[in-house]
């Protein structure tokens, strides 16, 4: 007779079951931002040339990309019955040991190239100031301050509070106002970028809207899939190339340095949501349902575990890239088309292999940010 372990039981029936489109979305949102930090250098180069619409087209990616990356932690995040001390300790021990070694590696590396020591540099490479090697590094802290406020969302959904299906319509109503936020941040009426820590609760809004897309859907019940499908990949893909061909390159040209629209747009907004929909509409298709086993499938899925791995690490690794590739080739100089996304993949790649390494090594592997 065959024994059970009663333990490992009990873990495996603790263990939620992982829910592949959201690796999807990870990933590709990674990715995206790879794109962005690669080709910021080629949009400067190109400011002033018909070659802006290729540069532009792969930095953009990151007006989507981070919008969804913060939409997956309210899909996933919003509805935990933890404790205080529970939701925090689990969610911040894994968010923050990495981000405080590679913090370390950055100011080290940093020290090392200036030949010195200087608190005023390591401090903003922490806070990840603009301009610094660490700049990425804004995003830490802004999903820290969103985590209190799931936090108090989930305490509001654990009321006992008697009205029908209460948390369904606290949820709408809190999509609906985040939706007004933007629209308010939009045209100018509220200003959320000032002070730092309004910018970052601000993102609470994506945060909520990412759950509302995520557990409820009205149009799924009075549209057929395969034609939800076709409407959210045309807004998709048709909202980006507007953005792109008639706001971003006319306006860059027009006033010779780099326009975007920030990510409190309604514009960014609907074309980060038509992009998650149409990923939850497709994973219920059978070719995307077969994906999620073959090789395929399973690159999006280590690329998704590694994902924050690859947010802390990425822009260090291209740095070094960069600096030692240039003895060879001045890729500078070369094609946006070829060399942006030549870049992308050895930066992922050196940045998955570092971080595959890393999480072999006993106590090293609590620094890769693996989920």
């Amino acid at each position: 007779m065959n024994e059970t372990n009663p333990t490992k039981e009990s873990e495996n029936m603790a263990k939620p079951k992982r829910i592949f489109y959201y690796d999807v979305l990870r990933a590709l949102a990674i990715i995206g931002i790879v794109f962005c930090h690669v080709s910021v250098s080629y949009v400067s180069r190109d400011i002033n040339s018909p070659n802006l619409y290729i540069s532009v087209f792969f930095d953009c990616f990151r007006d989507f990309s981070i919008p969804i990356f913060v939409m997956l932690s309210g899909a996933l995040l919003i509805g935990k019955k933890d404790t205080l001390l529970k939701f925090f300790k689990k969610r911040l021990s894994r968010l923050f040991i990495p981000f405080l070694f590679w913090v370390l590696v950055y100011i080290i590396f940093t020290i090392i190239m200036n030949h010195g020591f200087n608190l005023d540099s390591a401090l903003k490479i922490f806070f990840g100031t603009a301009g610094t090697l660490g700049v990425h590094f804004w995003f830490v802290w802004m999903i820290i301050i969103a985590y209190v406020g799931i936090f108090i969302i989930n305490k509001v959904m654990q009321l006992d509070i008697n009205i029908n299906d209460f948390n369904q319509k606290f949820i709408t109503i809190l999509a609906i106002l985040s939706v007004i936020y933007i629209g308010l941040s939009h045209y100018h009426i509220i200003n959320p970028y000032t002070p730092i820590l309004t910018y970052y609760l601000s993102f609470l809004a994506y945060i909520v809207i990412g759950y509302f897309l995520a557990k409820y859907d009205f149009l799924e019940k009075r549209i057929d899939r395969k034609y939800l499908i076709i409407i959210t990949a045309l807004l998709f893909i048709g909202s980006y190339l507007w953005y792109i061909f008639c706001f971003v390159v006319p306006r860059s040209h027009l006033v010779h340095q780099f326009v975007r629209l920030s990510y409190f747009n309604l514009l960014i907004l609907f074309m980060s949501a038509n992009a998650f929909l149409l990923f939850k509409y497709l994973s219920k298709t059978k070719s995307f349902i077969d994906m999620e086993n073959n090789r395929l499938g399973n690159a999006f899925t280590t690329i998704s575990n590694y994902s924050y791995g690859i947010y802390l690490i990425h822009y260090l690794v291209l740095y070094c890239i960069k600096i030692n590739l240039i003895k060879f080739i001045n890729f500078t100089q070369g094609s946006s088309l070829i060399w942006i996304p030549v870049l992308v993949i050895l930066t992922t790649a050196v940045s998955l292999a570092i971080l595959s390494i890393l999480d072999k090594i006993p106590y090293l592997d609590k620094v890769t940010g693996k989920k």
